[in-house]
């Protein structure tokens, strides 16, 4: 009999391989130096979004939220990070200040230096672990499980997000710097690919057919 040519170890490769291809959305841009005009605290560089991505991976069930700003967070003492999160039944809060695409059901407010949280939504605030959440430089970064943001209507994979910086003074839509995106929501990155864990599986079933 013909030896296969496939083996685990080149299985294994593939897998890692599609662990880092997305299905959709992609990473968020937004220009520096775009602080809302409204913003009436210090325009320190931590308040300036330029990067950020919401990544739900749907082996082990998390969502990870990453973002990068224009300074070291920390700078602005009374700064936190709260990304909108649209699970299916997202009302735009900000439409009285004419964002009427930002839509959000629940947020996940990561605060440098304090306790990071789940809240909104109607429901009970969540705690989030310490160990899941990172400041380091310019960049932030939140592992979250998913089943702490549960379906309003929406699968996982089809979650909207956005990033806003926000001061606790003043209070309010003045003490928001920056939205990223600017005025509308972001589908989040999926990894691995579905399509992709369809070829995976595939290319398993011929191994494990192989073997036997």
């Amino acid at each position: 009999m013909q030896r296969s040519s496939i083996s685990v170890s080149m299985v294994a490769a593939a897998l890692a391989m599609l662990a880092g291809t997305s299905a959709f959305g992609a990473l968020i841009t937004d220009a520096q130096g775009d602080l809302i005009n409204g913003f009436t605290s210090a325009a320190n560089a931590d308040l300036d979004v330029l990067t950020a991505e919401a990544i739900y991976n749907n082996v082990n069930n998390t969502f990870t939220f990453t973002a990068t700003v224009a300074g070291n967070v920390g700078t602005t003492a009374t700064a936190s990070y709260v990304w909108g999160v649209n699970r299916g039944a997202g009302t735009a809060g900000f439409a009285a200040n004419g964002l009427t695409n930002v839509l959000f059901d629940r947020v996940v407010r990561l605060v440098p230096g304090g306790t990071s949280q789940i809240a909104g939504g109607g429901l009970p605030a969540i705690n989030l672990d310490p160990g899941a959440v990172s400041f380091s430089g310019t960049t932030i970064t939140a592992v979250v499980s998913a089943n702490l943001l549960p379906s309003t209507g929406f699968t996982f994979s089809n979650y909207t997000v956005n990033l806003w910086p926000r001061t606790t003074a003043p209070a309010g839509f003045a003490g928001i710097s920056d939205f990223a995106p600017d005025s509308s929501n972001a589908a989040v990155t999926v990894v691995p690919a579905p399509a992709s864990l369809g070829v995976f599986a595939g290319v398993a079933g011929l191994v494990l057919r192989r073997r036997r």
